[in-house]
């Protein structure tokens, strides 16, 4: 007896640890530190991906360029006959050089988007949710930046907010009249992918739901897609001059 308590307490311990002992350490390890983990990954689901943020970035761009175009432009190009073509019909009113400040950043801002968006739907590192919300946001980027930041630059909101006319061949205005067939190519394609391929990201986030359950991120995607409707609501009859 006088052996064993004339033994260190740090050696006594040490002798009474065994299998049990460890295996609490173990579960105790796992309590502690897994949930940890699951905050965590909770955390970063919870923030947008880089990709987003830089079309929200390109988004505000945009929408900057199209509040300076009602504050600067106040009523439409002046023309006698302004159908044709552009040199037959040069802009009356000298503010050629204003409407292009207003119109070529909406044209790069939707440019961009495109390469924003491309990179992150081809990566790995951005969800599903992510991917679907940058989806909606590059149509809302390109609808004012490159369909409508143009009608609204030419003035034509004054015009066409009251009837219609046929006296604004879009042929004859910028940016037509200098990136020609360019510019109306890729209006015809956003209308397509916006209202006839928009089944696509529709199927794959009711897929992605079913599967790993519903983020927030997805109401954030149908409010961004709602808003391209409320800016053609500013741009009345656009269709009907676009393909005069």
């Amino acid at each position: 007896m006088t052996c064993v308590t004339s033994l260190p307490r740090r050696n006594v311990t040490s002798a009474r640890k065994g299998p049990g002992h460890i295996l609490c350490l173990s579960q105790r390890f796992v309590n502690e530190n897994v949930p940890a983990a699951n905050n965590s990954l909770l955390m970063k689901n919870k923030y947008f991906h880089i990709s987003s943020v830089l079309l929200f970035v390109l988004l505000i761009g945009v929408i900057i360029t199209a509040v300076l175009c009602f504050v600067f432009i106040i009523k439409p190009v002046e023309v006698n006959n302004f159908v044709g073509f552009a040199e037959e019909n040069p802009y009356p009113d000298g503010l050629d050089w204003l409407r292009r400040l207003l119109i070529y950043p909406g044209l790069i801002f939707s440019l961009a988007a495109i390469v924003v968006f491309v990179k992150s739907a081809t990566g790995n590192k951005a969800s599903v949710p992510d991917k679907i919300m940058n989806y909606f946001l590059l149509l809302l980027v390109f609808c004012i930046g490159w369909v409508c930041l143009p009608y609204w630059a030419n003035g034509l909101y004054y015009v066409f907010a009251s009837g219609t006319s046929s006296l604004y061949d879009p042929k004859s205005l910028l940016p037509y009249t200098d990136i020609s067939v360019i510019w109306s190519i890729l209006v015809l394609a956003f209308h397509l992918f916006a209202y006839f391929l928009i089944l696509i990201p529709i199927i794959i986030a009711t897929l992605d739901i079913r599967k790993n359950g519903f983020d927030k991120k997805y109401l954030y995607a149908v409010s961004v897609y709602l808003l391209i409707f409320v800016s053609f609501y500013f741009a009345p009859h656009y269709m009907y001059w676009f393909l005069d």
